[in-house]
């Protein structure tokens, strides 16, 4: 197995390749994009797809790469949703649900940085030529518009955030580590969950401090 680490710079140069033999070197990126999420990388030989992605963009057909991995990401990202409904409607409320939630969100940007090293070349070239959203950037809004401000993620996540409010005297570790996530997802979704009725509960001070700190990024895990 070729680690993310070994990848070496390839050589320019250009090996002919149709629709079809494109579309089998997409196919063997998407599947790798899942083995990846499913954490289980071990197969997988980085230096020989990364050369796929390489030869797919070279030829032309990048427009069927980056749609191919961007679809990919929304279907795993999707699955991660799925599963942790399914931990909420499974009884796993309140600092249950904001562990698994911490949890997935981690795996998901650790995948988006694995498949970001594999296609480095498509980032380097065809998603600056053509504007493109960043895998980096498009991690973040996946995540943030399919399953953070989903409609069956955002009430449970907001309720669990007040449940950790009115337990607790001041923010532990379990907060600070949503607290963060969502400061990565932008101001707005920061806002809508960790300002929701602040003002009303006997903590408001301590978490309004915490808030404040984290939207001035004075906070650190």
């Amino acid at each position: 197995m070729t680690t993310r680490s070994q990848i070496q710079p390839l050589p320019f140069r250009r090996t002919r390749m149709d629709a079809a033999l494109a579309a089998s070197s997409c196919q063997a990126v998407t599947d790798a994009i899942r083995d990846i999420y499913a954490q289980d990388m071990e197969k997988l030989n980085f230096e020989q797809l990364y050369r796929r992605v390489y030869e797919v963009v070279l030829n032309k057909h990048g427009e069927l790469m980056y749609s191919e991995v961007a679809t990919a990401l929304t279907a795993e990202v999707e699955g991660l949703r799925t599963s942790l409904v399914a931990v909420a409607d499974g009884g796993g409320g309140g600092g249950a649900f904001l562990r698994e939630l911490l949890s997935k969100w981690r795996r998901h940007t650790e995948a988006v940085a694995a498949v970001r090293d594999m296609v480095m070349y498509m980032e380097r070239t065809f998603v600056v030529t053509y504007r493109k959203v960043s895998v980096q950037e498009l991690g973040v809004k996946l995540w943030r518009d399919g399953v953070v401000c989903s409609g069956d993620v955002m009430p449970r996540l907001v309720e669990a955030v007040r449940r950790e409010r009115a337990a607790a005297a001041e923010p532990g570790e379990l907060m600070a580590g949503v607290a963060e996530m969502l400061t990565k997802l932008g101001d707005k979704v920061l806002s809508q969950v960790m300002t929701r009725r602040l003002s009303t509960t006997i903590v408001a001070p301590v978490w309004r401090s915490l808030y404040q700190s984290i939207s001035r990024g004075h906070f650190n895990l």
